[in-house]
């Protein structure tokens, strides 16, 4: 179990979205973490980047998750409602800071947005961040060190189990 750094400052922290975790290859294909690929409909790869590989999660918003599973499953869906989440550049020996200042930079389809990381400034900013997550209907954060190389979990996932209890560490 991954454990929260007795300080955080510096550290990297965005929301921890409750979707299916994906990989855009440089092909514009969205493969799952087990290398099935999700059937998207054309107007939602349209306009991907390529050439680039990026790590992602397809998310349907907070509580969306069934209509999530719903859709991807579904022979003749549509995916209305459903964001392509980027949260990483899955490209390796490559700084965090230097990946997001990529990411930073792409042109993307309006259903695609990136992760917003934003730099922690200690132990309350993080207890802050969390609980306004956790009070909009979301799950926690998620952290990722300064200066680290891409893993596909090189993060610690912070969430509580219950929305009225102190947070706990998953990993």
């Amino acid at each position: 179990m991954n454990a929260i750094p007795t300080n955080p400052a510096g550290w990297f922290m965005s929301e921890k979205y409750d979707g299916a975790r994906c990989y855009l290859t440089e092909a514009g294909i969205l493969l799952s973490r087990n290398g099935h690929q999700f059937k998207a409909p054309a107007w939602f790869t349209d306009g991907l980047p390529r050439g680039i590989r990026i790590d992602c999660e397809l998310y349907a918003g907070r509580g969306g998750f069934d209509h999530l599973v719903s859709e991807i499953q579904r022979k003749k869906s549509d995916w209305q409602g459903i964001k392509l989440m980027v949260l990483d550049l899955a490209v390796l020996r490559v700084p965090i800071e230097d990946r997001l200042a990529a990411l930073s930079r792409l042109s993307l389809p309006p259903h695609v947005q990136l992760a917003d990381h934003r730099p922690c400034l200690g132990n309350d900013h993080l207890d802050e961040a969390e609980t306004a997550v956790v009070r909009g209907g979301g799950e926690g954060l998620c952290l990722r060190a300064p200066s680290s190389y891409y893993t596909p979990s090189n993060f610690i996932k912070i969430k509580r189990m219950h929305r009225d209890l102190n947070r706990s560490v998953l990993d």
